[in-house]
């Protein structure tokens, strides 16, 4: 994994894993089961070229379509290294999805041609991973998967 860290705090999230706390020894499943959500979602980001809140990813410059290998026009998916990157390290009490791709930190938050001089121009910034709240669906998603290992021990 790279060293870019993001965490987010959601108090619903929270509150519903603190429940399944207490009706579990083992949190292990449902931390998986939340971090598949969450590489889904990074997933179906990257085939909707949307950050997580659902804003449109910023389009290539011609100068870029020109210079890839098959002149797509799709961001962050002209060799797929980085939409397939991703993978979850679940533990009894915590996540972790992330990349070993170096360039994700860039891609996620934009870089300057002056931060990285081997670029031919500034590269916008593609969110890809929400870096400070859960978005709506997402909250959804990982509060329904914790209601469904709530019920499977109840």
């Amino acid at each position: 994994m790279t060293d870019l860290t993001v965490q987010v705090d959601n108090q619903q999230v929270n509150n519903a894993l603190d429940f399944l706390g207490g009706l579990v020894s083992d949190m292990q499943p449902a931390m998986e089961s939340i971090g598949q959500v969450l590489a889904t979602n990074i997933r179906l980001g990257f085939r909707d070229m949307k950050s997580p809140d659902g804003v449109n990813w910023k389009a290539l410059s011609p100068t870029t379509i020109s210079r890839r290998r098959n002149h797509s026009d799709q961001p962050l998916n002209d060799t797929g290294i980085l939409k397939n990157s991703f993978s979850v390290q679940a533990a009894a009490q915590s996540v972790v999805v992330g990349t070993n791709a170096p360039q994700a930190a860039m891609m996620n938050f934009g870089g300057t041609k002056a931060q990285f001089p081997h670029l031919w121009g500034d590269i916008p910034a593609r969110p890809f991973m929400p870096t400070n709240k859960l978005p709506a669906q997402w909250e959804k998603d990982i509060v329904e998967i914790i209601k469904r290992h709530i019920e499977q021990h109840l």
